[in-house]
């Protein structure tokens, strides 16, 4: 019968098995914060859904408490903000804005991480704070590929991994 026949790449999904929601555990976060001035924090952290004592320890010597911080819903940020003592507007899901407030920036850090990402094919767990430090550098130094940026980057990095000096 030709119903019976399988192609590879295709499944098949069951509709009686039961998925799971949220994150999955072997996803690694990329926690990231903007400002208005363009400052940036941008670090790899836990594995699965990522728990207010991680933000906290990312977080606590980034955000004075006089900030206003605008984030979605997520449960871990109400933890986070009640320690950090800061005004906090929350976004609902769903919701675009809230009193003239958007996400529109750190959205856009997330979209340009995924792109620079998706230029390297399967990024182990193991280097992807590497992965993460180039994508730093890259965004510090928009000419990097210029001659004279591409020295002084690399006396940068030589000098704070090394003892000898490089001139």
């Amino acid at each position: 019968k030709l119903s019976d026949v399988k192609h590879p790449g295709i499944t098949v999904e069951d509709k009686e098995s039961k998925k799971k929601r949220g994150i999955s555990d072997q996803k690694r976060n990329i926690v990231c914060a903007i400002d208005e001035h363009n400052n940036k924090v941008i670090q790899v952290s836990e594995r699965g859904r990522i728990h207010t004592k991680n933000l906290y320890e990312i977080y606590k010597d980034k955000i004075p408490s006089q900030c206003t911080v605008v984030s979605d819903s997520l449960r871990s940020y109400h933890g986070l903000m009640k320690k950090l003592g800061v005004k906090w507007i929350k976004i609902p899901s769903g919701k675009k804005e809230k009193d003239g407030y958007t996400l529109d920036k750190v959205n856009r850090l997330h979209s340009s991480i995924e792109l620079f990402l998706h230029g390297y094919r399967g990024i182990s767990d193991k280097y992807l704070k590497n992965y993460i430090g180039l994508y730093k550098m890259k965004d510090q130094n928009k000419n990097y590929y210029n001659k004279t940026t591409f020295k002084g980057i690399y006396k940068k990095i030589m000098n704070s991994m090394c003892e000898l000096r490089y001139s």
